[in-house]
C-alpha cells in the first residue's frame, strides 16, 4: 500500500496525504484526522526517504550558535542563551522539525551557508551576541530563510527576518520608576556596549524616565560597559575612586549586576542598606546571589517560541495570523537587593 491508496481510501488528493505526512498547517484538522485514521487502520508506514524527496524538504532547522572567539565563547549552557536554545529545540520538535545544532565563529560563517547549499536544512535560526547584520543580509540575498533570536544590533528588524522584539526602552524605564518610587534621588547606570541597539535603548529608557520624574541622569552617574561581569566591578571601583557612588545602581544586564555586588561586598558596602542594585534579564542564579538580585525578567522562552513559529510559517508558505507580532516587555522581579532610600539615609547618618 502506498500514498495513492491512502488518498483513495480517505477520499482526498495524494498532495493532501503528503501534507499530512509533512505536518503542514494547511490541512484542516478534520481532514488530518481522517487521513491518519485510514493510515492507522491499514498499518501504513511511509518511507522516510520518499517523504523527503516528495516534499523536497528536510524538515530540519539549523540552529546556529555564532560566537566571536576573539571576544567571548558562547556555550549551550550560557546563562542567558541556555534556556533559549532549549526552548527553540523543543518548539521545533513540537512542530515536526528536527534541529541541527552547529557552533560557528563569526570570522568563518561559510559552514552556515554550506548547510543551505547542501540542502541539509530548510531554514536556520541564529543565536549570538555578535553583530549579525552582514551575515543575515547575505543569507537573504541568497534566498535562504533565517530567523534571529536577539535583535541586538538590529535597530529595525528586516521585515522578512523573524526577530522577537523586546521593548528595552519601556522596560528600562520601569526599572528607573521602580528605583525612584523607593525614594532614590541619585541613581547610576552601567550600560552595555553602546554600538549595540539593545544597550542604547536601555540607556535611553532609563535616562528618559528619570528626566520625566525630574531626576536628570548626570554624566558622572553613567559608566559605559560592555555587558560583562567585570564592567560592574569596574563601575563601582570608578565611582568609589571619585567619591561619588550613587545610592542606587541600574545594571543593564544581570552579569554586570553580579560584578557590582562583588565589588560592593569587597568594600563592605551593604546592599541594599547603603546601595540598591537592580539588574536586567533574570538569569537562573540571580535568585541565589547575596543578596538575591532584584531584576527585570526577560521572557526568553516565549520569545524563542515566537521566532520558531514565525520561521516555520515562512518555511510552510503560510501567512502569519495577520496581527503584528507580539512586542515583549521585561517584568520587574523584586528580591532583596533594593530597599527604600530612607534606609540608606539612616545608614549614612550613623
Amino acid at each position: 500500500m502506498d500514498s495513492f491508496d491512502i488518498a483513495r481510501l480517505a477520499g482526498v488528493s495524494r498532495k493532501t496525504v503528503q501534507r499530512v505526512l509533512n505536518n503542514s498547517a494547511l490541512v484542516k484538522p478534520e481532514t488530518r484526522e481522517k487521513v491518519l485514521r485510514v493510515m492507522a487502520e491499514h498499518h501504513y508506514e511511509p518511507n522516510a526517504a520518499a517523504r523527503k524527496l516528495s516534499a523536497r524538504k528536510t524538515h530540519t532547522i539549523g540552529l546556529f550558535i555564532v560566537q566571536d572567539a576573539s571576544k567571548y565563547t558562547l556555550h549551550t549552557d550560557d546563562l542567558f542563551f541556555g534556556a533559549v536554545i532549549g526552548a527553540i529545540i523543543s518548539r521545533c520538535a513540537s512542530l515536526g522539525y528536527n534541529t541541527l545544532v552547529a557552533m560557528l565563529d563569526i570570522a568563518d560563517p561559510d559552514p552556515l551557508f554550506s548547510m543551505y547549499r547542501q540542502k541539509s536544512i530548510d531554514g536556520g535560526l541564529i543565536v549570538s551576541w555578535s553583530d549579525l547584520r552582514e551575515i543575515v543580509g547575505r543569507m537573504r540575498e541568497a534566498g535562504y530563510e533565517v530567523g534571529v533570536f536577539d535583535e541586538g544590533f538590529f535597530g529595525d528588524a528586516p521585515p522578512d527576518v523573524p526577530i522577537p522584539h523586546l521593548d528595552n526602552y519601556r522596560s528600562a524605564g520601569e526599572a528607573a520608576r521602580y528605583l525612584a518610587g523607593l525614594g532614590h534621588k541619585r541613581m547610576g547606570i552601567v550600560t552595555g556596549g553602546m554600538e549595540n541597539h539593545t544597550a542604547r535603548e536601555r540607556f535611553r529608557g532609563f535616562a528618559d524616565a528619570l528626566g520625566e520624574l525630574g531626576l536628570p541622569l548626570g554624566e558622572d552617574c553613567v559608566f559605559y560597559g560592555r555587558f560583562a561581569e567585570a564592567d560592574g566591578e569596574r563601575a563601582v571601583e570608578h565611582w568609589l575612586g571619585e567619591g561619588r557612588l550613587p545610592d542606587a545602581l541600574f545594571c543593564s544586564n544581570d552579569l554586570m549586576a553580579y560584578g557590582a555586588l562583588k565589588a560592593l561586598a569587597r568594600h563592605r558596602i551593604s546592599v541594599p542598606d547603603t546601595v540598591s542594585v537592580i539588574g536586567f534579564d533574570d538569569l537562573l542564579i540571580s535568585e541565589y546571589t547575596h543578596p538575591p538580585l532584584t531584576t527585570m525578567r526577560v521572557p526568553r522562552v516565549e520569545m524563542a517560541v515566537q521566532v520558531v513559529d514565525r520561521l516555520v510559517a515562512r518555511l510552510e508558505k503560510r501567512e502569519e495570523d495577520g496581527a503584528a507580532p507580539e512586542v515583549f516587555m521585561a517584568k520587574l522581579v523584586e528580591r532583596s537587593s533594593c530597599a527604600p532610600a530612607k534606609r540608606s539615609d539612616k545608614k549614612r547618618q550613623k
